[in-house]
């Protein structure tokens, strides 16, 4: 079994709040602006990888006490994208992403130390032809990102959510920070029925935070509601596109959403 991390989401929380604003001013008090910038780029790349690295050891840790299969590897995939092929079809997809420098010097670095990467597609691509070249029930993916649920077999969450005590209040850690803890308890494992469902259900609500148009007035229960009893998803996905006026987006969206 191996396991494929989608790294892109670890990275910019590895880079959040590595120097605080008095250091930063501190610095740029005894050392000037431009030493001052220096010194942070290396205090942040430092620092953001080794949080990365503890990040990832914690996961495995984790992920090895709750699953029963034996994972014999693991591998990495960031997105570097420098000739996207999506932002090729589309001016509006990602367009509110801004580039994070400090992101991309993490990216830099695991470019050269093992991680998958691609000048023209996602991260999302290259886990998904990675997991079809293993074979279902070889793998299992472990990501935040709900897109690759369309991919469908073993999937399990690394999100973190506040722990808290039996009153229901946060727990702090020695650093008075929230003490967070995984929220996915055990791994999924998504059908290949239920990875499609999922696929088509994207199709009629979209990705406002990646510009990927929905249909109008289509929220999750709308569009749970249209695909219920659906014996060909494919016809009722375009069906609500062409009775909505937005047959034109139909194919946009569809080659937007699409692992390929």
């Amino acid at each position: 079994m191996v396991a494929l991390i989608d790294l892109d989401s670890i990275l910019y929380t590895s880079v959040y709040k590595v120097v605080s604003i008095g250091a930063m001013k501190r610095a740029i008090k005894e050392h000037g602006k431009e030493l001052a910038k220096e010194w942070l780029l290396s205090e942040v790349y430092n620092e953001g990888i080794n949080r990365c690295e503890n990040e990832l050891l914690k996961m495995q840790e984790y992920l090895q006490s709750i699953f029963l299969e034996e994972i014999t590897s693991y591998e990495l995939f960031i997105t570097t994208c420098s000739k996207s092929f999506r932002k090729e079809i589309s001016q509006d997809y990602k367009v509110k992403r801004k580039r994070n420098k400090y992101v991309w010097t993490l990216r830099d670095h695991y470019k050269f130390n093992n991680a998958a990467y691609s000048d023209t597609h996602e991260a999302d691509d290259l886990i998904y032809q990675r997991a079809k070249e293993l074979g279902e029930n070889n793998y299992i993916v472990v990501s935040i990102d709900k897109d690759l649920k369309q991919i469908g077999g073993y999937y399990w969450s690394y999100y973190k959510t506040p722990e808290r005590n039996m009153d229901g209040s946060i727990i702090l850690n020695e650093y008075g920070n929230k003490a967070m803890m995984f929220k996915q308890t055990s791994v999924e494992h998504i059908s290949k029925k239920d990875a499609e469902g999922f696929f088509w259900k994207q199709m009629l609500m979209g990705d406002s935070v990646d510009g990927i148009k929905a249909l109008k007035r289509v929220g999750e229960k709308t569009a749970e509601k249209i695909l219920k009893d659906s014996k060909c998803k494919w016809f009722t996905v375009a069906r609500e596109y062409i009775k909505r006026d937005q047959k034109k987006d139909f194919y946009l969206t569809y080659n937007l959403l699409k692992l390929v």
